[in-house]
Order: structure tokens, then C-alpha cells, then sequence
């Protein structure tokens, strides 16, 4: 079988394409940067140059191809000077089109997407699932990307002539991500810039980066199409993991601030993600895709991490 990646340069494809090529699969791997093509021929993917939002080009490079599966993982988070999320959310709409397109014409028989769990809200504040609308009437600067996150899930879910299965992850975690140790929320644990803003209420559901590539391994052949849920077994309050994690750095106390204070501190998305955020479960992924995470909980993955 042959699977095509786009986003292959990113964090979750250093982890997914070692495990599609142990299996078997035929993997050919895109990215829009030159440099990044040795490295994903040493990681046993081809390598091809391009970009997502060159139409015919795309379309000429899934047909050279031919792959019986395309997986969407792109993602490109832009500087904090403008908007971080312009860029993404632009892939998760325009992007995404251009990759069914590409894919229909190629004949594939199976999309996957990347999604979150971190934007789905449940009015009682429950643990969220796959039924769980996104929340749309998030304040802004946060609509637009839920907005783009449901442009995304729409399309993939509206397909008839291939399999659409949309991934929502949790929060990444492990090599290469935000949380390792050279990561850039490790970087601010460590220098007291990650505060837990009044009781830390906000619920993560993280999951490692080999546990996502895994469950992305298993839904090429697992499951009809629809949305699984990609996170560990336990959703943790703010309070509860960065204090945990600020311990296994050896960093100093979060600092604590106010609700009030925070509104005039923090950004709107990191004031959601503190104080907001609903964790998700898992059930349905382990029962149809089969899907059992290595690490079961963020703090033992979490010291595996960093003790790595």
C-alpha cells in the first residue's frame, strides 16, 4: 500500500514516517522546503518538493504517486508578532481543498486529517467526544480558528468516494515538541513566563507524539470514516501538570495570577487554554481503531521525555 503525506516535515511526521516504513507502506513525503528533503529520504520516505497551494502542481505530484492513502498534517505556526494561526488556518481550509481535489482525481481510496481535541466545548463542562460540537462561538480571536478547524472537518467528513477520517489530537508532547526540553514551554517554565492563571481550571488531554503517529498508523486500515479522538487516558487541570512539570525541570513555582490580571497578561488563546479548555476521551479510537497508547497518562510519558 502506498501512502502520500503532506506536512511530512513537521513533528508529527518524524515520528509517523519511521512507523508507516517499519510496517511496510510506501511512503512519499512532501514538504515546500528543499532542505528538508534529504532528511525525510533518510527516514525511508521519497521526497518530494512542493506546495500545497500550487494546485496542478499538487495534483501532478499525488498522481505520480498514486498512493491508495493521502494524510493531511500540515500545519505552520507563524511569529507571535502577527498572527500565530493566519498561516494554519489557511491550510486547514484552503489547503485541505486543494488536497481532496488532488486526491479525487488520483482515485484514493482513504483521507486522513489532522484535527484537535482542545476546541471541541461541552455547554456542562463534561469531558468532551466525538459528538462534541466545536466551539464556534468562541471569542475572538479564537473563532478563526475554530472556524478553520471545521472548514476542515466539514470537508473531510463530506466525502463519498473515499473514506474521511478526521484525527483530533490532543496536545503533542515528546521530541520535538513544545514540551521537550528544549522545547519553547519548557523554556518558559523554567523562566517563571508560564503562569497558571486563578484556580488553573483549563483540562489538557495531551498525547505523545509516537502514541499520534501510531493511532495515525492504525487508522489507514481501522475504522470508517468519522472523527476519532487521539489523547491519553487522563485529562489533567492546568494546575495539576504544570506544577508536576516545573518540578521534573527543576524549574522555579508558576507564578499565580488573578483572573483579572490575566485578561491584561495574557493573550485571549492562552487565557482559553488556562482557563477554559475541556479534556477529551479516547474510547472510541481504542474500540475501532484498536488504538492502546504507550504512555496511559502525561506524567509518566512526561518524565520518559525528559529524562530522555
Amino acid at each position: 500500500m502506498k501512502i502520500f503525506i503532506a506536512g511530512a516535515s513537521g513533528t508529527i511526521g518524524h515520528a509517523l514516517i519511521p512507523q508507516l516504513v517499519q510496517a511496510g507502506y510506501g511512503v512519499t513525503a512532501l514538504s515546500r522546503t528543499p532542505q528538508k528533503l534529504h532528511t525525510l529520504k533518510q527516514m525511508g520516505a521519497t521526497p518530494v518538493l512542493g506546495d500545497v497551494f500550487d494546485r496542478p502542481h499538487l495534483n501532478q505530484l499525488i498522481a505520480d504517486a498514486a498512493p491508495n492513502v493521502v494524510i493531511h498534517q500540515l500545519t505552520r505556526l507563524g511569529s507571535q508578532a502577527q498572527d500565530p494561526f493566519t498561516e494554519t488556518n489557511r491550510l486547514r481550509t484552503e489547503g485541505t481543498a486543494n488536497l481532496i481535489h488532488a486526491a479525487q482525481r488520483a482515485q484514493v481510496q482513504r483521507f486522513i486529517a489532522q484535527s484537535v481535541a482542545f476546541l471541541s466545548h461541552s455547554p456542562r463542562g463534561e469531558l468532551t467526544h466525538e459528538a462534541t460540537p466545536l466551539y464556534l462561538n468562541a471569542p475572538p480571536p479564537l473563532t478563526s480558528v475554530v472556524e478553520a478547524v471545521g472548514s476542515l472537518e466539514q470537508q473531510v467528513l463530506s466525502l463519498t468516494e473515499m473514506t474521511g477520517v478526521v484525527l483530533r489530537y490532543g496536545h503533542f508532547y515528546g521530541p520535538g515538541t513544545y514540551y521537550a526540553n528544549d522545547g519553547a514551554i519548557a523554556i518558559a517554565v523554567r523562566q517563571g513566563q508560564y503562569p497558571i492563571v486563578d484556580q488553573g481550571t483549563g483540562t489538557c488531554s495531551f498525547v505523545h507524539i509516537e502514541d499520534a503517529a501510531t493511532a495515525t498508523v492504525q487508522a489507514i486500515t481501522q475504522g470508517a470514516s468519522g472523527i476519532y479522538t487521539i489523547v491519553d487516558d487522563e485529562p489533567v487541570l492546568l494546575r495539576q501538570w504544570l506544577s508536576a512539570y516545573g518540578r521534573l525541570l527543576q524549574a522555579p513555582a508558576p507564578p499565580v495570577l488573578t483572573a483579572a490580571m490575566a485578561r491584561t497578561q495574557l493573550d485571549p488563546i492562552s487565557l482559553y487554554f488556562a482557563t477554559q479548555q475541556q479534556g477529551a476521551v479516547n474510547q472510541k479510537a481504542r474500540q475501532i481503531l484498536g488504538w492502546q497508547p504507550r504512555y496511559a497518562n502525561w506524567h509518566a510519558g512526561f518524565q520518559t521525555m525528559l529524562a530522555a
